[in-house]
């Protein structure tokens, strides 16, 4: 069982290490498609008639106990051998996936705008684990190891999303400028599988026989479709379906000297104010299973090794046929400042909503960035500085170059040391921009 539970979590980790956020680029005013993800209400007034999204996406993977050098992580050395532990009686894992799908945008008139997207995410955590525990079993369980009171939750969610976006332009007086939209999608549930820890200990007696080496264990799990450590990766084959909803406004303030153009090509703010939420809703597993189980047992190595699954050690204290998934409902707050015709400073955070440990909890990690830009019709640069919640300041790059787009918030963290946060994005679409 303690060897499995360091699988979950190097996996959960290093799996995902080479794919990862659209850190500075949904707030570029060309962003088109991409931008509704974070705020519906950007597709009005856009920079573009109609934008096309080919493939994008966007991966990011962190951790409070694991760092590593970029140069590492693309070798075919070991993770556990390159890899930095900082371990803590608290630490996280966290990995996101984002898959933008065929999608589009395009104007109905000057005052509306509608959207159609199609996304696969995922997202999977290890929340609130004892690291220092992890430490002493990641090599070889050899000796004794006893751990109390534990709390954590081990949780992976994926899905789809088909979703329609509409935004239009509320107020415009020249001066204050303000729009709003709202998105409605389709969730369908691919994969949920959590383990809830309430109060665990674990003691384990060492001999150096697997028929006397003894794990006693105390305490409730609550699990979510997976009936023991060894199948948490593919868990009981069950599809969940659901509702979402974004909205948003953005509010833009406009001077004489930013709003002396009339062509629908050109940004006329000097300051321009987000705010949105997202992803409320959530997804039911009608043929999931929930079980709770009193964890009060002691069984061998030899014992485990011949059967893993919880029924066999615990007693059921209850159960359900089905389970509801909230999704990672979030605030976005967001400030684009217009320094110069083509430079921008921009200052973003987004805010999760939902108790992160609650079980199968479906979040997004806090996040605080302050990027610059460079912007024109063809080309986009920026430079993000970004807070990840159990993560390093993040430094990195990104571009937008006509169809494409490529970028990591943690570039520089990852080439000059060792990083906690790994991340890149990349898009390709096809832009058609508005006339002059």
């Amino acid at each position: 069982m303690l060897k499995r539970l360091i699988l979950i979590v190097s996996c959960l980790f290093s799996f995902l290490i080479q794919a990862q956020s659209f850190f500075g680029a949904q707030h570029d005013n060309y962003a088109g498609i991409y931008s509704v993800i974070n705020n519906p209400a950007n597709i009005v007034d856009s920079r573009f008639r109609t934008d096309v999204n080919i493939t994008s996406g966007s991966f990011f993977a962190g951790s409070d106990y694991y760092s590593v050098k970029l140069g590492d992580v693309f070798s075919n050395g070991d993770f556990e051998e390159y890899a930095r532990k900082s371990p803590t009686n608290n630490n996280n894992f966290y990995t996101n996936i984002d898959l933008l799908g065929p999608s589009f945008q395009m104007n109905i008139n000057d005052n509306n705008a509608i959207a159609f997207f199609s996304r696969v995410r995922g997202i999977g955590h290890i929340s609130e684990i004892d690291g220092l525990f992890l430490e002493k079993i990641e090599n070889d369980v050899n000796q004794d190891f006893s751990v109390t009171n534990q709390n954590f939750s081990i949780a992976s969610n994926s899905w789809f999303e088909i979703g329609l976006s509409y935004a239009r332009i509320l107020f415009n007086n020249e001066k204050h400028f303000i729009k709003g939209g709202i998105s409605v999608k389709y969730i369908g549930g691919l994969y949920s599988g959590y383990i809830k820890a309430r109060n665990l200990s674990i003691d384990y007696n060492y001999t150096g026989l697997e028929i006397t080496n003894t794990t006693t264990t105390s305490g409730e799990i609550e699990t979510g479709n997976v009936s023991s450590l060894e199948n948490f990766d593919d868990p009981t084959e069950n599809y969940g379906n659901g509702l979402g909803t974004d909205i948003g406004f953005t509010y833009e303030f406009r001077t004489s000297n930013t709003n002396s153009s009339s062509s629908k090509a050109m940004n006329k703010y000097l300051l321009k104010l987000g705010l949105s939420i997202t992803d409320i809703g959530s997804i039911k597993f009608k043929e999931g299973q929930k079980v709770v189980y009193e964890a009060n047992a002691s069984y061998t190595d030899a014992e485990y090794a011949i059967n893993d699954d919880f029924d066999t050690y615990y007693t059921r204290i209850s159960e359900t046929k089905s389970f509801t998934v909230s999704l990672p409902t979030a605030l976005h707050l967001n400030a684009d400042y217009n320094l110069s015709e083509k430079i921008y400073i921009n200052l973003n955070t987004d805010l999760n909503l939902n108790k992160a440990t609650q079980p199968n909890s479906n979040y997004i990690k806090n996040t605080l960035s302050l990027a610059a830009r460079y912007e024109s019709k063809w080309i986009s640069i920026y430079l993000p500085f970004t807070m990840v919640e159990n993560s390093r300041l993040l430094s990195g790059f990104g571009f937008r170059a006509g169809p494409l787009t490529l970028g990591s918030g943690s570039l520089f963290n990852g080439l000059f040391g060792y990083t906690n946060a790994i991340d890149v994005h990349f898009g390709l679409k096809v832009p058609i921009f508005q006339n002059n």
